[in-house]
C-alpha cells in the first residue's frame, strides 16, 4: 500500500526542528546547493582528466577516498550525462554571471554530441 505525505514548508520546518535538527532555509535557485557543487566537481574533473593530471579512475578514487563521496565526479557525470551537467552549470552561470560556473569546452563537446565524458 502506498502512502503520500503532503506537508507545507512550515510544517516540515517545524517537524524537523521538533526532532532536534537544525534547519537552514535557502531560496530557490538554479542548481540548488548539492546539484551545483556536483556539477562544478564534474566540470573540474573533466578538465583535470584532459589536462593529464590523472586518469579518470584515479580522479574518481581520489575524490571517493579523500572526501568520502559515494562515487567520484566523473562517475557522477556519467550517471547524470554531460548535457545535464552542462545545463545546470549554464543556468547557474546565467543567473549569477560568475565565470566559475561556465561549462568547460571539454564538457560541452560530449554534451553536444551525446558522447561519454571519459
Amino acid at each position: 500500500m502506498a502512502y503520500q505525505l503532503l506537508l507545507t514548508a512550515g510544517q516540515l520546518d517545524a517537524g524537523l526542528r521538533a526532532a532536534g535538527l537544525d534547519v537552514h532555509v535557502i531560496d530557490d535557485a538554479p542548481g540548488l546547493v548539492v546539484t551545483r557543487i556536483v556539477a562544478m566537481l564534474v566540470n573540474l574533473a573533466v578538465d583535470a582528466l584532459h589536462q593529464g593530471v590523472a586518469s579518470g579512475a584515479d580522479i574518481d578514487t581520489a575524490m571517493r577516498l579523500g572526501t568520502n563521496y559515494p562515487i567520484g565526479p566523473l562517475e557522477w557525470g556519467q550517471r547524470w550525462g554531460a548535457a545535464t551537467v552542462c545545463t545546470v552549470l549554464s543556468a547557474v552561470q546565467e543567473t549569477y554571471g560568475d565565470p566559475r560556473y561556465r561549462p568547460s569546452q571539454l564538457l560541452r563537446r560530449p554534451a553536444a554530441s551525446g558522447e561519454a565524458l571519459t
